[in-house]
């Protein structure tokens, strides 16, 4: 539909001309009948001067008409008008509303995927392509950042054309999540270079990536902060209060979500992990055992496996008490733990002072000369039992899969036999099948 011109009809400008015109020829019958033979004039004069008459009386009417049909049309035309500019107001408030509840469903929707009991990563990786999804530009990008018990944040995921981890340097957060966290409030900045509250120069210092707009929202949970929520530009002004709010809805329902996935890991952990030295428990080492085995069969690969014993362990608790045997346990699972850092290795506790190490893909050398390299590096540390520094030392037996056993159990029996050799040749030391 489209505004009109209304089409009027023209008045007419000659209409007291016209009425003149057969008053006086009237008029002039009148003079000249009685002078000039009226009897012959007079009839011949009135007639066609009363049609005259009529008819510009007539076409008088007809103009009046047409001035007010005028009238009227252009009445109604601006009444037209006005409900077609209503119309168009109504039409972009329903597009408006339409993009809204089109927004909110997909929040409903997003809702049931958190509820499928997804694991934190799978719940973040979902939090950052929906959201960028539903509030995402061209060349934004969704930030993720989780908060620990001491308020530092770290990036846990990203999502955008410019969500690289070779782009994103500020993987500990800039000073606008700094901001978000500590306020615990949600954060619309429409020009990075001149809010108030941010120094411009100490802003463009804190991030690598250009940042010229952005929103960010707190994840809380319990009224405990767990993070970020960021969406942000090199464009200004990309955002509105309103987006702000959708996102900040979405950050309340991530929360649950994220709060969930971390309860639901750290119940799944202590199932898994011993609870005295945070290793694998019995149980589940020879699950991973078994499934590596597996995987070497299929992929024709080997593996090694180490089973490792501390030395006179006995003593600790018969000297320092049997807390001092804790902390010593402690203490080593944090070793082996640094010991093995960058390497593909898998530690349980097998029992007691004993801890089994599966080396995925190590050859019997290998797994020896990891296991030399622990065993020194362990010697080396020292712990403080009631006031006295006292060391710990370790004896390791290796075995390797296929050549020295085809099942897990044989193969962990052979490894437990190397470690008694090594016991019997005078501990701390490491010895092959």
């Amino acid at each position: 539909m489209r505004r009109v011109s209304p089409t009027l009809y023209p008045p007419k400008e000659n209409s007291p001309f016209l009425l003149i015109l057969p008053a006086f020829t009237f008029l002039l019958s009148l003079y000249l009948g009685p002078r000039n033979n009226p009897s012959f004039l007079l009839p011949y004069l009135s007639i066609p001067a009363g049609a005259v008459v009529l008819f510009f009386v007539l076409l008088e009417q007809k103009n009046k008409k047409e001035q007010r049909l005028n009238s009227e049309i252009e009445d109604l035309q601006g009444r037209i008008n006005i409900l077609y500019d209503q119309l168009q107001i109504e039409e972009t408030k329903n597009k408006a509303l339409h993009l809204k509840l089109k927004k909110y469903d997909n929040l409903a929707l997003l809702t049931e995927k958190f509820n499928q009991n997804l694991s934190l990563d799978d719940a973040l990786k979902l939090l950052a392509e929906e959201c960028f999804q539903l509030l995402g530009q061209q060349k934004s990008t969704c930030l993720i950042y989780l908060s620990d018990s001491y308020s530092e944040l770290s990036l846990a995921g990203s999502y955008g054309p410019a969500a690289d981890d070779s782009v994103i340097k500020d993987k500990k957060g800039d000073i606008f999540s700094q901001w978000a966290l500590a306020h615990t409030q949600p954060l619309l900045v429409e020009d990075t270079s001149s809010d108030f509250r941010f120094d411009k120069h100490t802003a463009k210092k804190t991030s690598e990536r250009k940042i010229s707009s952005l929103i960010s929202s707190c994840l809380i949970s319990q009224n405990r902060p767990l993070g970020i929520l960021r969406l942000d530009s090199p464009e200004k002004k990309l955002w509105t209060l309103e987006d702000l709010r959708l996102l900040s809805t979405i950050a309340d329902i991530a929360s649950i979500a994220i709060d969930n996935a971390k309860c639901y890991q750290n119940i799944k952990e202590l199932a898994i992990k011993d609870s005295l030295t945070g290793l694998y428990t019995h149980t589940h080492i020879l699950e991973r055992l078994d499934e590596e085995l597996k995987r070497c069969l299929t992929n024709e690969d080997s593996l090694s496996v180490l089973m490792l014993d501390i030395d006179f362990f006995k003593k600790y608790n018969d000297r320092y008490g049997h807390l001092a045997g804790d902390i010593v346990l402690k203490n080593l699972s944090l070793w082996l733990k640094d010991a093995l850092k960058g390497q593909d290795a898998i530690i349980g506790r097998f029992g007691g002072e004993e801890f089994l190490l599966i080396l995925p893909a190590a050859s019997k050398q290998e797994a020896f000369s990891l296991a030399e390299n622990t065993r020194a590096f362990i010697q080396a540390k020292t712990i403080n039992l009631r006031r006295n520094k006292t060391g710990v030392t370790v004896s390791i037996g290796a075995a390797g899969f296929p050549q020295d056993a085809d099942s897990a159990g044989d193969l962990i029996n052979k490894a437990d036999t190397a470690l008694y050799e090594a016991k019997r040749l005078g501990r701390n030391r490491v010895c092959l099948f």
